[in-house]
């Protein structure tokens, strides 16, 4: 382990913070974890990274504001930047991001805010770790001797963190012996079955010993969680797949060279299991297949923290393999999320022409009609919703005076950007990006100063905020009492919060179509875009959901489509049923 202290930055910035959110913007890096910010900074941060925006401003402006000075201190070097990097990939991404948390409490830093960043752009894994010198009282943590007390603290920590990886593996969720062997080879050891007990290797060193009751004492149970989680990740392998053999995605590849030099891109070992697997036709992968596999590995791991482990029978034959979903902390059998053969098949398919509209498809059905002049719009969203608007001159010439093959996409674009707010809305509720709830201390109805009435929400780490109640939700908190009473106040404390989060991605995507249309500025009003605005800001929002639900829709609601208007789905039926085979050793 080698702990590497960054460049010293006067003026009081943190430009630490570009540089990672840069590394996560070009798919090399991922913040792993947000020490002491708080529930509101961090839901933020969440929700935007999962939309696939930059957050780098907001990073450096809570970093800015926590980094007040006071009295005599004259300091403007604020940023504390690190850089901690292992040799080759001995260390996985979890084990450096609890190894940055030890080694920030070690030296000093555990008490203040701070993010840690897992990058994989080098042959070596490696974390940043960025927060601020200044303590609450203002003034700064001594840098004195840094480059020394990092490393010291470094090996102090080390030497003892086989138990940790022992309780780390047990935090996963597995349902059978195989599974758990699976997260053993995740964590980086070998391991031998002997008798009643596993035998755990590192470094060809016997490390530790785990009985078999120990494993079998923490098996857990299958549950909704697990089998919507095999969902996501069986879209997530489809939509990479595809994307790999039509060139969309390039190979997880390691970059090297200096400042001023051309650079040299280094491809990834081949995984050995991959050349020994064969296809249905019994013949090894082809050398384009094997080479597609790996790709799809190196993305799995490097984006998703995923881990695929192929498993060979008697005659050492790969006949099956297992999944550690490091995100969720859950281990899978291969088999109930993909068939090994449909895993290995590249092949190209011919499918219809997808198009970025393809996503609202399965979101909401529309209905138009002549309302005077203009025209009215009616969409209903899969949570059952309506919502009902007059479309502007501008939206209904373009659409009546459209041809009748066109009609149905330019509806799609109209409806995406009237309704951007209530879609964005219904699918974080559907799929949330954080835990909402569990953030919410207590939800307390309030009077404001102009005489209505206002529930008052506050965050379990302290922070509030104040949302207006309407007359039909005072009434129906008047009807409630005791615990539904509380209830409901609390539903309707997530629907504040998701409105926010929804509004936050509306603007969001409005910025990012200003640039693309070259507007210097858009309509107050969205059914006021023109044709290009609206092209651009649904091509933009189509790639936030996509991010946002990382599963398969087309299979989750084509199945449950009462509430079309009039039309049949465009996608066929897809069996998600899989073999319930399990994971043999």
């Amino acid at each position: 382990m080698i702990v590497k202290k960054l460049g010293m930055v006067s003026g009081g910035g943190f430009p630490g913070a570009g540089y990672n959110e840069r590394k996560v913007a070009e798919g090399v890096a991922r913040l792993m974890a947000m020490e002491n910010v708080d529930a509101v900074m961090r839901h933020k941060v969440e929700l935007l990274h999962e939309a696939g925006f930059d957050c780098a401003g907001e990073i450096e402006k809570y970093l800015r504001e926590r980094s007040r000075t006071y009295g005599n201190t004259m300091t403007t070097r604020f940023q504390f930047h690190i850089a901690a990097s292992v040799k080759g990939q001995v260390m996985s991404a979890d084990e450096l991001t609890d190894f940055a948390r030890q080694l920030m409490t070690e030296t000093g830093y555990g008490r203040q805010p701070y993010f840690v960043y897992y990058h994989h752009d080098t042959d070596n894994n490696h974390v940043h770790i960025l927060s601020t010198r200044i303590q609450p009282n203002g003034f700064p943590i001594s840098d004195h001797h840094d480059y020394a007390r990092l490393n010291a603290a470094a090996n102090r920590i080390l030497s003892s963190d086989i138990n940790r990886d022992i309780q780390r593996m047990f935090s996963y969720g597995y349902l059978t012996e195989g599974q758990f062997a699976n997260i053993i080879r995740s964590h980086g050891y070998k391991f031998e079955r002997v008798e009643d007990r596993y035998v755990l290797f590192r470094g060809g060193v016997k490390a530790a010993t785990i009985s078999l009751s120990e494993i079998e004492r923490h098996i857990s149970q299958e549950n909704d969680t697990r089998k919507e989680r095999a969902k996501q990740l069986r879209a997530i392998i489809r939509k990479y797949k595809a994307e790999i053999v039509d060139g969309k995605v390039q190979n997880v590849e390691n970059v090297k060279g200096h400042k001023g030099q051309k650079k040299k891109y280094v491809r990834r070992k081949v995984n050995p299991d991959i050349r020994k697997i064969k296809a249905s036709n019994g013949k090894t992968l082809s050398q384009e297949e094997q080479r597609h596999l790996s790709d799809m590995l190196d993305i799995l791991k490097t984006k998703f923290g995923i881990d695929i482990h192929f498993q060979k029978d008697r005659n050492g034959e790969i006949r099956s393999y297992g999944i550690v979903d490091h995100n969720r902390k859950i281990a899978f059998d291969g088999s109930k999320v993909m068939k090994l053969s449909e895993l290995i098949d590249f092949a190209q398919k011919q499918e219809r022409n997808a198009s970025p509209l393809d996503i609202y498809r399965d979101l909401f059905a529309m209905e138009v009609r002549k309302s005077g002049v203009d025209g009215e719009m009616t969409i209903r969203l899969f949570d059952g919703s309506e919502h009902t608007r007059k479309m502007s001159p501008r939206q209904s010439a373009w659409y009546f005076n459209s041809p009748e093959s066109e009609r149905e996409d330019v509806a799609i674009r109209i409806a995406a950007t009237m309704f951007s707010t209530e879609i964005f809305e219904s699918v974080l509720q559907k799929y949330p990006v954080s835990d909402i709830s569990s953030r919410i201390g207590s939800v307390n109805i309030i009077k404001m100063r102009e005489g209505g009435r206002a529930i008052r929400v506050v965050s379990t780490d302290g922070f509030s905020a104040t949302y207006p109640m309407t007359a039909d939700e005072l009434r129906c908190h008047a009807k409630l009492q005791g615990e539904a009473a509380n209830g409901y106040l609390h539903q309707l404390a997530i629907l504040r919060i998701t409105h926010e989060d929804a509004t936050e991605l509306t603007n969001r995507i409005k910025e990012l179509t200003a640039k693309s249309s070259g507007s210097l500025s858009l309509p107050p009003r969205q059914s006021d875009y023109n044709p290009e605005q609206s092209k651009a800001f649904t091509s933009h929002q189509s790639t936030v959901l996509t991010r946002i639900m990382p599963r398969d829709t087309s299979s989750t609601h084509s199945a449950n489509r009462e509430w079309e208007v009039g039309k049949q789905s465009r996608y066929d039926h897809i069996d998600n049923q899989q073999s319930g085979t399990q994971l043999s050793m």
